[in-house]
C-alpha cells in the first residue's frame, strides 16, 4: 500500500489576531492607527502655533493678516485632507488585500479538509478490501466485495469490474455495485485496439496504464458518449488496469460526483487496490491449483486403492529392508493378521523354514535383475498352508527401492495337476496294451537310429530320434485315443470321454512342437529341400486363408485377404511358402484378441511382398531384436498366456532366406503387428 505523510493542521487563530499581508513585526493594523493620529495632533498643532506666529511677523497689515490667514486655514485643510485620502485608500487596500487572502486560504484550507476526508474514506476502503482478499475464497465474490467497499466506504457512486471475455473478445462486468440506472447494460467495450467511439475503460485496457477524467463533461474522450454526458452525479471517472501473471486482464472502474476527485494521492490508492487484486488473484489461482492437484490426488489414491483392493489374490509392497508399506485387505483376509501385526513382521515370516532360503533369493533376484516368480505354501496365521505363486517387481517409492508383487491362489491348478497324473496313469495303462505295436515300432527306430549316426552322428541322430521316437508314438497315441473317443472300443463315461480328448489334445501339441523342432533342425544342418517350380501363388494365398479362417471365426477376428490383380505365377517352393504364410496367419491369429488380421500380396520390382498385419497386442520396440531367435516368446515370463516353443518365427525366417527373400517386422506395443516378407519372382538355384 501507498503510505502518505499526513498533512500539516490547519491553523484556526482568530480574524482579529491574524496580521495583515505586508505588514510585518509589531507594526499592526492598530498601532499604526495610533501613529497616524499621533502625528496628525503633533502637525497640526505646530502649524496653528507657529503659522500664525510667522504670519504675524511677515504681515503688518491686519486686514492683511486676515485674509492670509484663510488662505492659510484652506492651505491647512487642502493638505491634512489629501493626506487623509492617501491614507484612507492604503488602509482600505491592505483590508482588500487580505481579505481576499483570508478567503483564498479558507478555500484551500476547506478543499485540504476535503482531500484529507476523501483519503480518509479511501483508507478506510483499502483497509477492508485487503481483509476481503484474505478471506475471500473466489474471484467473483472479491470482485462483489471490493465493489460494494468502494462505493460504500471510499465514497464512490459506482465501481464495477470489467474482466476480458475471450470468446467475445470483449471487457464485460465481473461485478458492480450501485449501478441503479443500469449504466453497464448501455456501453460496450472492446479489448482491441478501437478508437473509433471506445468506451474510455479500452484506453487503459490497451495502453495498461490508468486512465483518469476528473470532468467527463468538458472531457474529449469521453464527452463523445452520451451515456457518460447524461449522467447526473458522475462527473469523475478512472479506470485502472488488473493484471495476472502480467498480463492486463480486467479493469477497476470508480465513478465520482466529484468534480476534479482524482488527485495524485487518490489516484495512487485505487491503483493499488487493483495492485492489490491482481496479487491477490494470483494468489487465488494458485490455491485452486494447489486444491485442484490435492483433489487430483485424492482422487488418484483412491482409484489406486479401488484397483489394488479389486484385484485377485493378495498384494503386497515391501522395502529392500523387508518393511511392509502397503497391502490389500486380501492380504490381511488371507493371512489372518491384522494391520497391527503385519506392520511388524516380513516377508519371509509367512513360509516354513524349508522354504525360506528358495524365497530370500527370489527376492534378492527381483532387486537384482528387476523380477522374478516363485511358487511355494503360504503359511497363515492358524498355521494352514496354501499353495500360491508370487511375483515380484522392482520400483522405486517415495525414494526407496522396493518390492512389488502378488500372490496367486493355485490350490486349483494343484488339484488340476493331480486330476492330470491321474490320466496320464491311465494313459499310461492304456499305452501298455498296445506295448507290442510300440516294441515293434521302437526296434524299427532304432534301426534307422544306428543307420543315422554312421552319417552324422549328432544332427542326424537328433533328426531321427524327433522323428520316429517321438512323432510315431504320439500319431500312435492320437489314432488309439481316436478311436476310444469314437467308442469303437465300448463305451466311455463323460469323465473319460473329457480326459481322453485332454490326452489327445496335448499329443497333438505336442506333435506340433516336435515338427517344429524337427524342421528347425533339419534347416540347421542342411537336410531341409527346397524346390524352384512355378505355381500360382494366388491359389496358395487362397488355401492358405481357408485353412486358418475357422480359428480366426473361432475368435471373431476378421480375416480379410488382399491380392494385387498383378500377382500371379512365380518360381519357388510352394510348399515352403505356404507354411511361411501359416506361420504367420496363425502366429497374427493367436496374438489378436479383436479386431482384424489381414494378409496382402501386392506385385514388386523384383517379385512380391506378403504382409500380414494384424490388431494384436503388439510388440515393445526392445523385444523386436528377439524375434527370429529360437526358443524365444516375446510373452514368456509371469504373464505368458500362450503355448509354443518361439519357433514359428524362426522357422518362418530361415525357410525366406532358403527362398532367396527376407523378412522383416514392425510393431507398436497394444497397437498391433505387421510382418513383410519379400520373394522373387524367379529364385536362383
Amino acid at each position: 500500500m501507498v503510505n502518505f505523510p499526513s498533512p500539516a493542521p490547519v491553523s484556526r487563530q482568530p480574524l482579529g489576531a491574524r496580521p495583515w499581508p505586508g505588514v510585518s513585526g509589531r507594526w499592526s493594523l492598530r498601532s499604526r492607527a495610533w501613529w497616524i493620529t499621533a502625528t496628525y495632533a503633533v502637525f497640526a498643532g505646530l502649524w496653528v502655533v507657529f503659522s500664525d506666529q510667522a504670519l504675524a511677523a511677515v504681515v503688518q497689515d491686519a486686514e492683511e493678516l486676515i485674509r492670509l490667514s484663510v488662505y492659510k486655514g484652506l492651505a491647512f485643510v487642502t493638505v491634512t485632507s489629501l493626506l487623509l485620502l492617501l491614507l484612507i485608500r492604503r488602509a482600505f487596500g491592505a483590508i482588500e488585500v487580505g481579505y481576499a487572502a483570508l478567503k483564498d486560504e479558507e478555500s484551500e484550507r476547506r478543499a485540504h479538509e476535503a482531500e484529507l476526508e476523501r483519503l480518509g474514506r479511501l483508507y478506510a476502503a483499502m483497509s477492508h478490501v485487503n481483509q476481503a482478499m484474505v478471506r475471500t475464497p473466489t474471484r467473483n465474490e472479491l470482485f462483489e466485495k471490493v465493489c460494494r467497499l468502494l462505493v460504500e466506504l471510499g465514497g464512490f457512486r459506482m465501481a464495477w469490474i470489467g474482466w476480458h471475455d475471450p470468446d467475445t473478445d470483449r471487457i464485460l462486468p465481473a461485478a458492480r455495485w450501485s449501478d441503479d440506472d443500469g449504466y453497464l447494460a448501455r456501453i460496450t467495450v472492446d479489448s482491441e485496439d478501437q478508437w473509433e467511439g471506445p468506451h474510455p475503460s479500452n484506453i487503459a485496457f490497451h495502453s495498461g496504464e490508468p486512465f483518469i477524467s476528473n470532468d467527463v463533461l468538458s472531457d474529449p474522450i469521453s464527452f463523445g458518449l452520451p451515456h457518460e454526458a447524461a449522467r447526473p452525479g458522475h462527473r469523475a471517472f478512472a479506470s485502472f488496469p488488473i493484471r495476472l501473471e502480467g498480463e492486463v486482464l480486467g479493469l477497476l472502474n470508480v465513478h465520482s460526483d466529484e468534480r476534479d476527485f482524482f488527485q495524485s494521492r487518490e489516484v495512487a490508492l485505487v491503483n493499488e487496490t487493483a495492485s492489490d487484486i491482481s496479487f491477490a488473484l494470483e494468489n487465488l489461482e494458485r490455491e485452486e491449483a494447489r486444491r485442484g492437484a490435492e483433489a487430483a490426488a485424492r482422487s488418484e489414491r483412491l482409484f489406486s486403492d479401488a484397483i489394488i483392493e479389486s484385484m485377485p489374490g493378495i498384494l503386497y509392497l515391501f522395502t529392500a529392508e523387508g518393511r511392509f508399506l502397503r497391502w490389500n485387505r486380501n492380504f490381511e483376509t488371507v493371512s489372518g493378521y491384522s494391520k497391527e501385526e503385519l506392520v511388524q513382521m516380513g516377508p519371509l515370516d509367512f513360509f516354513a523354514t524349508e522354504d525360506k532360503q528358495p524365497l530370500a533369493d527370489r527376492i534378492a533376484e527381483v532387486f537384482e535383475s528387476g523380477e522374478s516368480f516363485v511358487e511355494a505354501p503360504f503359511l497363515t496365521k492358524d498355521g494352514t498352508a496354501i499353495p500360491y505363486f508370487f511375483t515380484g517387481r522392482r520400483l522405486e517409492f517415495e525414494g526407496s527401492e522396493c518390492l512389488v508383487g502378488v500372490g496367486l491362489d493355485v490350490s486349483e491348478r494343484v488339484r488340476a495337476d493331480a486330476r492330470r497324473r491321474e490320466s496320464e496313469e491311465a494313459l499310461r495303462e492304456l499305452n501298455r496294451t498296445l506295448e507290442v505295436k510300440v516294441t515293434d515300432r521302437t526296434r524299427e527306430l532304432r534301426e534307422a537310429l544306428v543307420r543315422a549316426e554312421a552319417a552324422d552322428r549328432l544332427k542326424s541322430a537328433f533328426l531321427a530320434t524327433m522323428s520316429h521316437e517321438l512323432r510315431t508314438p504320439l500319431n500312435s497315441i492320437i489314432g488309439f485315443t481316436g478311436i476310444l473317443l469314437q467308442e469303437l472300443a465300448g463305451p466311455l463315461t463323460p469323465e473319460q470321454s473329457r480326459q481322453l480328448g485332454m490326452v489327445q489334445g496335448s499329443a497333438r501339441h505336442l506333435l506340433e512342437l516336435i515338427n517344429d523342432v524337427l524342421d528347425l533342425s533339419k534347416i540347421e544342418a542342411g537336410q531341409l529341400e527346397v524346390r524352384s517350380e512355378p505355381f500360382d501363388l494366388c491359389s496358395v494365398v487362397e488355401r492358405v486363408a481357408d485353412t486358418v479362417k475357422p480359428m480366426a471365426d473361432t475368435k471373431g477376428l476378421a480375416l480379410e485377404v488382399r491380392v494385387d490383380s498383378e500377382v500371379g505365377t512365380i518360381v519357388n517352393d510352394s510348399r515352403r511358402v505356404e507354411q511361411v504364410l501359416l506361420n504367420l496367419l496363425n502366429n497374427g491369429i493367436k496374438f489378436t484378441e479383436q479386431g482384424s488380421v489381414i494378409l496382402g500380396v501386392e506385385k514388386a520390382d523384383e517379385g512380391v511382398r506378403l504382409r500380414v498385419t494384424d490388431t494384436g497386442i503388439g510388440i515393445k520396440s526392445e523385444h523386436l531384436d528377439q524375434l527370429f531367435q529360437p526358443f524365444r516368446q516375446i510373452d514368456s515370463g509371469l504373464t505368458r498366456e500362450h503355448e509354443g516353443t518361439g519357433l514359428g518365427l524362426a522357422i518362418c525366417h530361415k525357410l525366406t532366406t532358403l527362398m532367396g527373400g527376407e523378412i522383416s517386422a514392425m510393431s507398436e506395443w497394444r497397437e498391433g503387428s505387421e510382418f513383410l516378407v519379400s520373394l522373387p519372382a524367379r529364385r536362383i538355384e
